[in-house]
């Protein structure tokens, strides 16, 4: 019956509504137990706390009293319901717990807009012969408009740089030059998003792969060819700011093919061809390229050599 179906779906909203996230990367979400017109569990999300982290579906679950009735049960919720691949126990995601649990029914309010997860859960309970209908438009427009600034998060990068710290003195003679720099956020690199090291005017993008540490924090290699004060800036670029970064690499690569050849054929012209790793002359990050997170570092001369 769609009224009685409707009234839960508005108390679910409700529930989301009194969500009180710690941050933007926390959603407001509501969900609602109910069999035969009657509610036997409500839950909302934790603030994302240390100790209140919970799901709202998992509050739901944990509200109920007689667990016998939930294989009758419809779940009303205002998010979709998160997979396994986003959670560091896949076995404790919600659409396990759904399936677990012998739901049947699942209406959900909108799909999740974490680019890495959107759609997942749906797919995953019709998979297994769950039906699933969503919230009609004028309620799922309310879910939008209560959780705005995650949304916009999610249809971001939301890079944040862990370490290195601001100021802190990379000691790179130690490591050829490299040092790693960790990050979270929101949705994984693609191909549109870059590490660049910037120095008095100059802009050198990174090559080394993005490398995966846990489900939202991820490391990537910076290369320094000299000493003195650097940034780091992890970057989402546009087309044109992707071409530009495409043209600096094409021509890092020519570099390195003209300079092994020549001294293949001349060995004692190495030190005589200049700089084969050329930086980008920038004042400031250009047209096309948006700074997501970024730090300043210093890095220190070997001692030995001073």
């Amino acid at each position: 019956m769609l009224d009685r179906d409707g009234s839960f779906m508005k108390e679910a909203i409700e529930w989301a509504a009194a969500c009180s996230p710690r941050g933007a990367h926390i959603p407001k979400v509501g969900a609602i137990l109910a069999v035969d017109g009657v509610a036997i569990g409500r839950g909302r999300r934790g603030t994302g706390a240390p100790g209140d982290d919970n799901h709202a579906e998992w509050n739901a679950f944990l509200d109920v009293k007689d667990r016998l009735l939930l294989p009758k049960a419809t779940l009303y919720t205002t998010l979709e319901p998160c997979t396994g691949d986003v959670r560091s126990e896949p076995l404790k995601s919600c659409t396990e717990l759904i399936l677990q649990n012998k739901i049947k029914k699942v209406f959900i309010g909108m799909l999740d807009p974490n680019q890495s997860v959107t759609g997942k859960g749906l797919w995953k309970l019709q998979d297994t012969g769950v039906e699933v209908m969503l919230f009609p438009h004028e309620l799922a427009q309310q879910i939008r408009v209560l959780n705005i600034d995650f949304i916009r998060l999610q249809q971001s990068w939301g890079a944040r740089i862990i370490s290195p710290q601001p100021g802190q003195e990379l000691a790179t003679y130690k490591s050829e030059g490299m040092f790693p720099v960790r990050f979270s956020c929101a949705n994984r690199p693609n191909d549109h998003n870059f590490l660049l090291v910037m120095k008095t005017g100059f802009c050198w993008p990174q090559r080394t792969a993005f490398r995966q540490m846990d489900h939202n924090t991820w490391e990537i290699d910076a290369h320094f060819g000299s000493v003195g004060v650097h940034e780091l800036h992890l970057v989402t670029a546009t087309d044109l700011g992707v071409a530009l970064v495409e043209y600096h690499r094409n021509t890092l690569d020519r570099n390195i093919a003209r300079k092994k050849k020549i001294t293949e054929k001349f060995p004692d012209s190495a030190g005589l061809l200049g700089e084969i790793y050329p930086g980008i002359p920038l004042v400031a990050l250009p047209k096309g390229i948006r700074s997501e997170s970024s730090v300043t570092v210093i890095v220190i001369p070997n001692p030995d050599n001073l």
